[in-house]
C-alpha cells in the first residue's frame, strides 16, 4: 500500500470484477479427449482492470487512493477478491448479493496462445443500484469517478448527475460496441470518454464503414463527448481535451502475451493521472500507454488470486 496524507485525493471506479479462470493448452487441443493444461486464476472485469492499473500507476507524490466499487456474490470467490485487491493499493467497496455466485470467466486458451473457448457469466454488475457511491463509500472529498459500460443504463445516468451535483470529474470506459450506447444519454455530463474505434463507431448514428479516426472523433463531439482517448489497435491515438485535439503515436510492439486488458490498463492509469492533475495528453502519453504496453508484452500480469500483480 502506497503511504498517502489523511487528506488524499479520493478517487472512486466502479463497475465489473469477477474471477478470471485460464486454461492454457500444453499441446494441440483434441475434442472429446482429456488434454493437458495449466491453470491460472486472477482478477478480471473491466473496472477491475482499471483499478489496479491505476493503483499501480499513483506515486507517493500523487497523495491519492484509489476506491473500487462493485457488485459481488456472498461466496468465497468475493472474499479472494477482497483480499486480493487490497494487497494491491485498492480500497475495495463491495455490494454484497445474497444467495449469487461473484462473476467468473472462464477461457480455454490454445497451445498457439489463442482463445479456443470462453465462458462468461458476469451480469451481477448490472444489479449494482445508481444509489451505491452513497450507500457503499460517499461523495465526500472525492476528486473523480471512472465507470465501465457493464453498470446498467439507469446506474450510469444515475450516478454520473449525482457526481455533477457533487462536483466530481466523471470518467467512463465503452466496454463493448453494444454497452457503449449506454454512454450516449450521459455524454454532456461525462468529462473523459475512453473507446475504441468499434465503440466509437456504435456510437455515431451513420458512421460510415472504415471511417477515418477524425471523422469518429468529430461525430464523439457532435454528441457531446468534449474530452475523450479514442484508441484502433496500434494506431495512433486519438485525443481530444476540449479544443485540443492531438494523435500520439503507439510504439509498435510485437505481442509476446495477448492484448486482452491493453485497453483497460490505459484507461486506468490515464485516469488516475488526469484526476490527480496531469493534463489528458501527458496523462496518455506518460502513463496510459506505457500500462498498456506492459500488459501486452507480459510485462505486467493481471493480479492472481492471493498474490499481488508484477510489474
Amino acid at each position: 500500500m502506497k503511504p498517502v496524507s489523511a487528506n488524499a485525493k479520493r478517487l472512486l471506479i466502479a463497475g465489473a470484477t469477477h474471477i478470471d479462470d485460464v486454461a492454457r493448452a500444453q499441446t494441440p487441443l483434441i475434442k472429446h479427449a482429456s488434454n493437458v493444461v495449466s491453470w491460472t486464476q486472477h482478477i478480471g472485469g473491466v473496472a477491475a482492470n482499471a483499478a489496479c492499473s491505476a493503483a499501480r500507476a499513483l506515486t507517493p507524490a500523487h497523495n491519492a487512493n484509489i476506491e473500487f466499487l462493485a457488485a459481488v456474490g456472498d461466496d468465497a470467490i468475493a472474499s479472494q477478491l477482497v483480499s486480493t485487491l487490497e494487497t494491491s493499493g485498492i480500497t475495495t467497496r463491495f455490494k454484497r448479493f445474497a444467495n449469487t455466485p461473484t462473476g467468473r470467466y472462464s477461457a480455454v486458451m490454445g497451445h498457439d496462445g489463442e482463445l479456443f473457448i470462453g465462458l462468461s457469466d458476469v451480469s451481477l454488475a448490472e444489479r449494482l443500484e445508481h444509489t451505491a457511491v452513497e450507500e457503499l463509500s460517499s461523495w465526500d472529498n472525492a476528486t473523480a469517478i471512472l465507470l465501465d459500460a457493464n453498470l446498467s443504463q439507469e446506474c450510469l445516468t444515475g450516478i454520473a448527475l449525482q457526481a455533477k451535483q457533487a462536483c466530481v470529474l466523471i470518467a467512463a470506459m465503452s466496454v463493448s460496441p453494444v454497452k457503449t450506447q449506454r454512454l450516449v444519454v450521459s455524454a454532456p455530463h461525462i468529462d473523459l470518454l475512453f473507446c475504441n474505434r468499434r465503440e466509437a463507431h456504435a456510437m455515431i448514428p451513420h458512421a460510415t464503414e472504415g471511417a477515418s479516426l477524425i471523422s469518429l472523433a468529430d461525430g464523439l463531439s457532435h454528441l457531446g463527448f468534449s474530452r475523450f482517448v479514442l484508441t484502433d489497435g496500434q494506431a495512433p491515438v486519438m485525443v481530444q481535451d476540449g479544443a485540443i485535439r492531438e494523435q500520439l503515436s503507439v510504439k509498435h510492439i510485437d505481442c509476446t502475451h495477448h492484448v486482452n486488458g491493453a485497453g483497460d490498463a490505459l484507461a486506468g492509469a490515464t485516469f488516475a493521472a488526469w484526476a490527480t492533475g496531469t493534463n489528458l495528453v501527458e496523462s496518455v502519453q506518460m502513463f496510459g500507454l506505457k500500462a498498456s504496453n506492459q500488459v501486452v508484452t507480459g510485462e505486467y500480469l493481471p493480479a492472481r488470486i492471493g498474490n499481488p500483480a508484477t510489474r
